[in-house]
C-alpha cells in the first residue's frame, strides 16, 4: 500500500507549475520591453500605425465588445 506521500506526489509538480507561470509572463514582459526599446523612434511609429489600423478594422468589423 502506498503512503500518503507517495500517492500525492504530483500534487506539489502542479502547483509549482502553476506558480511559474507569471514568473514567466512577467520575464516575458521584461524582454519585450527590453526590446521596444531597443527599436528606433520611426520603428516605434511604425508599429503604433499597425496597432491603430488593426483597431479600426475590429470596430468597422463590429467586432469589438462593449462593457456594459
Amino acid at each position: 500500500m502506498k503512503t500518503v506521500t507517495e500517492t500525492n506526489n504530483h500534487v506539489p509538480d502542479e502547483f509549482s507549475q502553476a506558480r511559474a507561470l507569471p514568473e514567466k509572463l512577467i520575464e516575458g514582459k521584461k524582454e519585450m520591453r527590453k526590446r521596444l526599446a531597443a527599436l528606433s523612434f520611426t520603428e516605434k511609429i511604425n508599429i503604433l500605425e499597425k496597432l491603430r489600423d488593426r483597431d479600426r478594422a475590429i470596430s468597422a468589423a463590429g467586432l469589438r465588445r462593449f462593457r456594459t
